[in-house]
């Protein structure tokens, strides 16, 4: 199986530093809103801020299985990056119990779109699940093993090619325990684009 790597930056702290970054739990005074839905409510999604090329960027992010964080911006216009060490993130329901079912995103802002349509009840989706983000296309097999484990796993990768070949490898890998959940979002990239579409809709109204 090829797949096509996904284009997004690494940064690393220079000289293992963290100086450039800073993390910080969200607080009633500065909590962030993105797609409508306050932030605060998930504990492990963080207030970040990092320093590049003397200007500073300000969003949200979850910290992967290495140690690395999954930034997205404020705004959502850019694409999410990897700050520090690539890795699987792993978004267990509850701290201490695995769920039997399991949700997979290629990135985080796909992760925030399921809770935003999840919090607004747009469309009906799995619900008391296990959350996993790939975040880059080399945790592939990490992500495909771990699923292994799972009664059901719900696949919500992209529409387009690369998102396609790896729907496929894993449906046919799970079997009757995968849903291809594209088709949800058919004619749309992605599950965060047809988040988009429905609220431009619906503010219009």
């Amino acid at each position: 199986m090829k797949l096509e790597k996904i284009s997004k930056p690494i940064f690393r702290h220079a000289g293992g530093s963290s100086d450039n970054i800073r993390i910080r739990t969200l607080t009633d005074a500065a909590t962030p809103s993105i797609m409508g839905i306050d932030v605060k409510e998930f504990p492990e999604v963080h207030s970040v801020s990092y320093r590049f090329l003397s200007k500073t960027y300000h969003g949200v992010g979850v910290i992967n299985q290495n140690n690395g964080i999954e930034f997205v911006g404020q705004d959502l216009t850019d694409s999410p990056m990897t700050l520090n060490s690539s890795g699987v993130t792993f978004l267990p329901m509850e701290k201490e119990h695995r769920s039997d079912k399991l949700c997979m995103f290629a990135d985080m802002m796909d992760y925030l779109a399921y809770q935003t349509l999840q919090k607004n009840g747009f469309v009906r989706l799995p619900s008391d699940c296990d959350f996993m983000i790939m975040s880059d296309v080399r945790n592939f097999i990490h992500i495909s093993v771990e699923g292994d484990d799972y009664d059901m796993v719900y696949l919500y990768f992209p529409n387009d090619v690369m998102g396609c070949t790896i729907t496929k490898t894993l449906k046919d890998r799970y079997g009757k325990h995968a849903i291809e959940c594209n088709p949800l979002y058919k004619g749309y990239n992605n599950l965060l684009q047809f988040v988009k579409a429905i609220e431009i809709t619906t503010n219009s109204k």
